[in-house]
């Protein structure tokens, strides 16, 4: 008898954990109540949860009245959840409306007792925002206010569950900006709910999201946004934990253009362009207007060398007049100058200039108009932008080079003195972030070799021009008939054996003394 107890004990063990299994003893007696597992993976609330809590429902929503208003309740979570990652709800909207007749046809008290909420609950549900970040700041007016009070009191007065009417709640609630609008309410333990509250709260509650993903392991959802809070400290590390998140998210949900776009970011912030680019393109094909994704594309494409597809993807963004347009005449200028198409991009970075002042495009600028000898608007940007920031280097240089093209000696030579010793403080940071690099135990050997790679190709170069830097300072020194400058910078520039010739040879011209 013992035995016979401890044996139904360990089915109904089984069951409860959804595990098939001693199918040889009564099975009506063990048949699992589809209903309220059902209800179960309602409150669990991840994707697929609702995803198989409403293919249970509709098994009993011939005979369930209930069922059927359950089968609602789930397309309109499914909906809001689509929403929250970029997914497009059509079908799932569509669905949900198309039960609404049946709701009709259920009889009173049913029918009248449920149409009209419905259709204002799937009126409020398609009236939400996609919002890739799971929260959004409504316009502080009376108008958006009056509508969410009103929305609010159509939730509270329906009929439907507990579980979507808080969550429509902490949904059309997340954002508001008085202090007294804040959601009120309570997670109550149900993961559903303590997600939805997680995602909404600034800052994203990365352990309240870890808790629900540990909760209830199928919640890949939850991954996203924990990626999304760990993106703040991904310079400060390998961006391997961010990139797991994602990585997590986007196995699961390929169709979601957000989730492929922020994975594409974290490889394009650790130098890795080539899959960015890759993820960049699939966000374009699942959402061609996504106007960051086209713009990281376009970066992308630019230091891969693919240049003509670069240009095209920031035209799409000009064309389009995307609120980022300053950034795609950018580097659609960078990209038509290094293919040797002067004229557009000339056109291009003065469009630049006009949206996004800063030192960068100041430089691109004043590089594009000294290939077009046009100096005195060369000299005016390169000075302005020397002076607005000291790193820079570019700036200088070609100022030297506009300097060195009106035969002005003196100031030529100041301004490649100048250079050098921005491509000098370069090479001193460089080194310190290489050394702290090559010190770190927080990251893994592959990443470490990466970017110490990438830490010594950037020395290299910047040694490079700060040795031409020196040269040409000299030179100009001596055209200027400045000797004991001229003298040290050679002394300078000699350090690098690819300059030590052009120094001798200079050196003789000029007449100075072997050092």
């Amino acid at each position: 008898m013992m035995a016979m107890r401890w044996a139904t004990r360990i089915c109904l063990v089984l069951l409860a954990g959804l595990t098939v299994g001693c199918a040889s003893r009564s099975a009506k007696a063990v048949e699992p109540d589809r209903g309220a597992w059902a209800d179960e993976l309602v409150r669990q609330g991840c994707y697929d949860c609702l995803l198989d809590a409403r293919t249970a429902y509709e098994r009993l929503a011939s005979t369930s009245a209930a069922a059927l208003t359950r089968v609602f309740e789930v397309d309109l979570l499914l909906a809001l959840r689509e929403k929250e990652l970029s997914i497009d709800p059509a079908a799932t909207l569509a669905h949900a409306e198309s039960l609404v007749p049946r709701l009709a046809r259920l009889g009173p008290p049913e029918g009248g007792h449920y149409v009209r909420p419905a259709e204002r609950l799937l009126a409020i549900v398609k009236s939400v925002p996609e919002d890739a970040a799971g929260r959004r700041v409504l316009p502080p007016t009376n108008t958006a206010a009056q509508q969410i009070d009103q929305a609010l009191a159509a939730i509270d007065t329906s009929p439907f569950s507990a579980e979507l009417k808080d969550y429509l709640r902490l949904t059309i609630q997340c954002g508001r900006t008085t202090s007294d609008r804040v959601p009120a309410v309570p997670a109550n333990g149900i993961p559903l709910l303590a997600y939805r509250r997680a995602i909404c709260t600034p800052p994203l509650l990365f352990d309240r999201l870890r808790a629900v993903r540990t909760a209830v392991p199928r919640f890949v959802e939850a991954s996203f946004f924990l990626g999304r809070v760990a993106m703040a400290s991904i310079f400060r590390t390998d961006g391997s934990e961010v990139r797991g998140f994602f990585e997590q998210a986007y196995a699961r949900f390929p169709n979601s253009p957000t989730i492929a776009f922020d994975l594409g970011t974290v490889y394009q912030a650790t130098n890795e362009c080539r899959p960015a680019e890759r993820l960049f393109t699939r966000a374009l094909e699942l959402k061609p207007a996504h106007e960051e994704a086209r713009l990281g594309r376009a970066v992308c494409r630019t230091y891969l060398s693919q240049n003509e597809e670069a240009v095209a993807d920031a035209t799409v963004l000009i064309d389009a007049r995307a609120s980022n347009r300053g950034e795609a005449y950018y580097w659609r200028a960078w990209n038509h100058r290094h293919l040797k198409q002067i004229a557009p991009a000339r056109a291009d970075i003065d469009q630049a200039r006009a949206l996004r002042y800063n030192a960068r495009v100041l430089t691109l600028a004043g590089m594009i108009e000294y290939d077009q000898r046009d100096l005195v608007a060369a000299r005016s940007d390169l000075t302005q932008a020397r002076d607005l920031d000291p790193r820079e280097c570019d700036a200088p240089w070609y100022l030297g080079l506009v300097e060195i093209a009106v035969e002005a000696w003196p100031p030529g030579a100041k301004a490649f003195a100048g250079a050098a010793q921005c491509y000098e403080a370069l090479v001193k940071e460089t080194e310190q972030f290489r050394a702290d690099m090559a010190a770190r135990k927080d990251v893994s050997d592959e990443f470490r070799k990466r970017q110490l790679a990438g830490f010594d190709a950037a020395i290299a170069d910047d040694n490079v021009r700060k040795s031409a830097a020196e040269l040409n300072a000299a030179i100009n020194y001596g055209r200027a008939g400045d000797i004991p400058n001229a003298t040290v910078y050679m002394k300078r520039a000699a350090v690098d054996p690819e300059r030590r010739t052009a120094v001798e040879d200079l050196r003789q011209v000029l007449g100075v003394p072997r050092w």
